[in-house]
């Protein structure tokens, strides 16, 4: 189960630097946009959507790595008045409710990706980018969210496990 554990929590962080190399792609697309249309008067007809892409994939594909060293907001203007012991319970059921949403809609994200893949569906857009690309990111993002709130919730787990004599 630790190996399980580790390889989740590695490919976190390869993810966490994969959407670290997709900002600075989205960067160098803004920045070429920016050149060409003001010093060359002639805009770019790809910067912006494939900057919406990008966008998607440093959302959903950061999104575990975030998790994983605790930068999501949080907000715990109720949660931080509770006792101690019930605010443990409090934050596994919220963690455990939100991986099943998570697993809910990472399911969905495949069926999403598998239909525009069989349906070949295309964006209406001068790219005319295949839709199920960008979708990927969405739908590894969401799965591997889930599977580093689930590493979460066990570590949780662990921690509050009662000690054996």
């Amino acid at each position: 189960m630790n190996r399980l554990i580790s390889k989740i929590e590695k490919i976190s962080v390869y993810l966490g630097y994969f959407s670290g190399v997709l900002v600075f792609l989205m960067m160098l697309s803004i920045i070429i946009d920016v050149v060409m249309r003001h010093i060359f008067n002639s805009p770019t007809t790809w910067a912006d959507e494939v900057s919406c892409y990008l966008l998607v994939g440093i959302t959903f594909l950061g999104a575990s790595y975030t998790l994983k060293f605790e930068g999501h907001i949080r907000v715990e203007a109720i949660i931080v008045k509770m006792k101690p012991g019930i605010r443990k319970y409090v934050e596994i059921s919220l963690d455990i409710l939100s991986f099943l949403f998570l697993a809910f809609f990472a399911l969905q994200a495949f069926k999403l990706v598998a239909d525009s893949y069989s349906s070949v569906r295309i964006a209406p857009t001068l790219l005319r980018t295949p839709l199920y690309v960008p979708q990927v990111f969405f739908a590894i993002g969401l799965t591997w969210f889930a599977l580093q709130l689930a590493v979460k919730i066990l570590q949780n787990f662990k921690e509050n496990k009662p000690e054996e004599n």
